[in-house]
């Protein structure tokens, strides 16, 4: 008899204290089509394309908060790879700008090149004219005078802001 009641009570102190992991948590899992695994305890919450594809999954509670744990750190991680996206798409589109101002910069340079030429071999800065108001002998102004003066102006804006965004684009490769 006490062989039999020392049993029972073993049985009831087995029984109680292992109450919290005789009723486990149901979770369902399912991987989409990009190939990511996605975890519920609702089965409502599964798109109706993937459940057939749901495995139901008993876990106990401790490993339900170890899912919820890596489920925050995955969300940590999504928010990383997105901001690193963005930072790529911000590099991709600081380069394409470099790359417009200078072949914008290049053609400003040829047309200024052929400017210079051009007067070397044309156009005589010391062709005789005198002045009717004074009467001096002065020398004449280039018909290009005025292209070539704002040609040196969009030079030099142009290269102020490649180096600008050069700048800019080391500090966004500096944070990748």
């Amino acid at each position: 008899m006490f062989y039999r009641g020392s049993f029972v009570w073993t049985i009831l102190f087995i029984l109680f204290f292992q109450i919290p992991d005789a009723f486990p948590g149901e979770i369902y899992r399912w991987k989409d089509d990009q190939g990511t695994i996605h975890f519920t305890d609702d089965l409502s919450k599964i798109p109706e394309q993937y459940i057939d594809r749901a495995e139901k999954l008993k876990v106990w509670e401790e490993k339900l908060e170890e899912v919820e744990k890596q489920e925050e750190r995955s969300d940590r991680v999504k928010d990383y790879l997105e901001d690193i996206e963005k930072k790529i798409e911000m590099k991709k589109s600081m380069e394409k700008k470099i790359y417009e101002l200078e072949e914008e910069l290049r053609l400003s340079e040829e047309r200024l090149k052929w400017i210079e030429e051009y007067e070397r071999e044309e156009y005589y800065y010391n062709i005789p004219f005198r002045d009717p108001r004074t009467g001096r002998w002065v020398p004449v102004a280039s018909p290009y005078y005025g292209e070539k003066r704002r040609l040196k102006a969009k030079i030099s804006d142009l290269k102020v802001e490649i180096e600008r965004i050069q700048q800019r684009l080391s500090q966004l490769m500096r944070s990748l």
